[in-house]
């Protein structure tokens, strides 16, 4: 935790007592961390630790204004006996700057009008894949990859966000649909780089990785820069979910024996929840329970998403979000935060 929140360590400094020698501002934080360093790091890990004590505070009464505090505490359980698998959605990468997908394909088809109205009412109906399918058919599959490749292959940005905590609370492996390489860089940045990335057609060899423990990335959706397993459209979802080999399959095998913890991830309508509810009733009650963090739809909603969700034996952690662009990410980096305290 201390790397993450070290630069607001200094901003802190920055603003309590500032450094001014010669009519010129300089770097509080900088200087401590130059002329006395041993005090320095004395005094970052009480401050972070006073931020993490605040940050369960406000975690405590969220929870227990929505009900589910509780729920958090067992979750905290499972992570504490390192049983709690990440899975990592769109939403954990677009404050480094990459779109969600509803952006996205909207983007592709801003250049045809017909097209833009077919895309945007499958987007609104939550029918991504469908709307990933207009295009490839309309426009050109070449043409989409291509584009898929210059908006998500890119490895030139910086990590931001809460996805750089999860590193530091998850050391044993990632399930992502993502196809960039958010994670994949946050893991470099903080000492903990994959082991192996399995995407694609290699996903089929993923368990046999995770068996062994080792920290590995399982990008279950393929990646940008290869069309070789990798599913968007329609089409892709069919072959990729019809075989009990490639994302079922692998899916079944990881949450063997580990709860997964979805984030960044709206669990509207989706294959992956399909599955999700195909391999509960095929285990039974011998299933583990899976967890989401959630944004709240609202207590007069709440019971009927979470019905819809224990299908799959996912059970929502909700938080509050009113301002879209600010909320998703102060509380899923409290909550993470807070995780990494143990129960509350």
């Amino acid at each position: 935790m201390i790397s993450y929140f070290e630069p607001r360590f200094h901003d802190h400094l920055d603003q309590v007592s500032p450094v001014i020698w010669g009519g010129e501002k300089y770097s509080s934080g900088q200087a401590f961390m130059d002329h006395a360093p041993g005090d320095y790091r004395s005094n970052l890990t009480t401050w972070v630790q006073e931020k993490q004590e605040e940050a369960r505070g406000r975690v405590r009464d969220m929870l227990s204004d929505c009900g589910c505090l509780q729920r958090f505490n067992r979750l905290a359980e499972r992570h504490m006996e390192q049983q709690i698998l990440p899975f990592v959605g769109a939403g954990m990468s677009k404050p480094s700057g990459f779109p969600m997908w509803g952006a996205f394909l909207t983007d592709l088809a801003r250049n045809d009008p017909q097209v833009l109205d077919k895309v945007e009412q499958a987007i609104e109906e939550g029918r991504f894949a469908d709307a990933a399918e207009i295009i490839a058919d309309d426009f050109d599959e070449n043409m989409l990859a291509e584009q898929i490749e210059n908006y998500f292959a890119g490895n030139v940005f910086t990590p931001e966000g809460p996805v750089g905590l999860i590193p530091q609370l998850f050391k044993l492996g990632c399930v992502t649909t993502n196809f960039d390489h958010v994670l994949e860089k946050v893991y470099e940045h903080n000492d903990h780089a994959f082991a192996g990335v399995f995407a694609g057609a290699n996903i089929i060899d993923a368990p046999r990785e995770a068996a062994g423990g080792a920290n590995v990335l399982f990008k279950i959706h393929g990646t940008a820069a290869s069309r070789n397993g990798r599913v968007l459209t329609t089409r892709e979802y069919n072959n990729a979910y019809g075989n009990q080999r490639t994302v079922p399959g692998t899916l079944n095998f990881l949450i063997s024996n580990r709860s997964l913890l979805f984030m960044g991830c709206s669990l509207a309508t989706d294959r992956t929840i399909t599955a999700m509810q195909e391999i509960k009733a095929m285990n039974g009650a011998a299933g583990l329970r899976h967890y989401a963090f959630l944004a709240d739809p609202g207590q007069a909603n709440r019971t009927a998403k979470h019905t819809e969700l224990q299908r799959a034996e996912i059970h929502p952690i909700w938080y509050p979000v009113e301002n879209q662009e600010i909320d998703h990410d102060v509380w899923l980096e409290d909550l993470l935060f807070a995780l990494d305290g143990g129960p509350l």
